[in-house]
């Protein structure tokens, strides 16, 4: 079977060749430059047999295209630069943010990408853009990955965040019409304001689930394999989105010294939806080993193939990391995925 047949065929509830495997890691080093960063991509995807290709734009992308100031990383181990300038400083940003068109560089350039993925595949393995919900976005735009500023915008200024969510909508809309004459099979939709720890539920109600349904509504029909990550690692809000027009969820799902009150299961999701289920490794405890033993992180990862593949019924189920893998360890271990699954038979 190929990449695709394998998850059509679970889609329909029909039996695989194999579980399939999944995996995207940040290319710092690469992922501006398309020629090297579509290389590297497919080099990644063959030498791991990945199901699809989450295509890991630089997670700075649209910042850099609203005028970010950011000094990119040149560490392999280090996927975020360093912000010299926001975009967003002030709700007065916001109520003044633009509207992008998806000839804008930084945006051409990662349709650019996708495209030539879509192209050397033809099909065979789908291809998945990475887009990051408009909350997420605001975030990025005004302190990169820490929530404080935003939600202060969402207590103290609604108006204006409002108005800066609809140009990000907008923006992102004009993406999508490229990424989808680009011809992508789905979307890796990432919401960072999907847990109780950042966000209430009156809030996300009010600024993130209409923007992200949305988005959405604009490609149904239009692509087959739309994936929701929920991003965190404690008091998730799955019970907010499970209602979503996607066809697979992830998560992490088995974040190592969480308490089992506090994380979401995959046992606990399947017994929610019948969607597609992507998890099973913790990306920042399973493959950390001190002598990079192959054996010693084998047999962890099996471990929790054997537990996911239990917890989930082995039913439309990708063995998969809860968010982007480490970048700090050999990449000949991630092999190990195929290894597991080829070994370990179906509950």
């Amino acid at each position: 079977m190929t990449s695709a047949e394998r998850l059509k065929s679970i889609l329909q509830g029909k039996s695989v060749d194999r579980t399939p495997i999944a995996g995207w890691l940040h290319m710092p080093l690469v992922d501006r430059v398309i020629p090297e960063f579509v290389g590297a991509t497919v080099q990644f995807t063959d030498e791991n047999e990945w199901d699809f290709v989450k295509v890991m734009s630089n997670g700075h992308y649209m910042a850099e295209a609203y005028g970010a100031d950011i000094l990119f990383s040149t560490d392999p181990t280090q996927w975020s630069g360093t912000f010299r300038s926001y975009p967003v400083k002030s709700p007065r940003d916001l109520l003044t943010l633009p509207v992008l068109d998806k000839t804008n560089s930084a945006l051409a350039r990662e349709i650019s990408v996708t495209a030539a993925l879509v192209q050397h595949y033809q099909g065979k393995v789908p291809i998945v853009a990475t887009l990051f919900t408009p909350l997420t976005w605001i975030q990025e735009m005004s302190s990169s990955t820490d929530p404080r500023l935003t939600r202060e915008f969402m207590q103290r200024h609604k108006k204006a965040l409002h108005r800066g969510l609809e140009a990000l909508l907008s923006t992102q809309l004009n993406f999508l019409d490229g990424l989808l004459a680009a011809g992508i099979d789905g979307i890796f939709l990432a919401s960072q304001f999907i847990s109780g720890e950042v966000i209430g539920r009156e809030e996300y109600h009010e600024f993130c689930r209409p923007y992200d349904q949305r988005i959405l509504d604009y490609i149904k029909g239009r692509t087959w394999f739309n994936i929701l990550h929920v991003h965190g690692n404690k008091r998730l809000l799955f019970d907010e989105c499970l209602d979503y027009d996607v066809q697979a969820f992830n998560w992490e799902d088995a974040p190592y010294g969480v308490p089992d009150t506090q994380r979401s299961s995959i046992k606990a999701i399947r017994g929610l939806t019948d969607k597609i289920i992507i998890g099973g490794i913790d990306q920042h405890h399973d493959f950390s080993q001190e002598e990079n033993n192959r054996d010693v992180i084998r047999a962890r990862l099996q471990l929790q193939y054997q537990r996911a593949m239990q917890e989930s019924g082995g039913n439309k189920f990708i063995f998969a990391p809860g968010c982007a893998l480490p970048q700090d360890i050999p990449r000949d271990i991630f092999k190990l995925l195929k290894e597991v699954v080829g070994q370990s038979s179906r509950p």
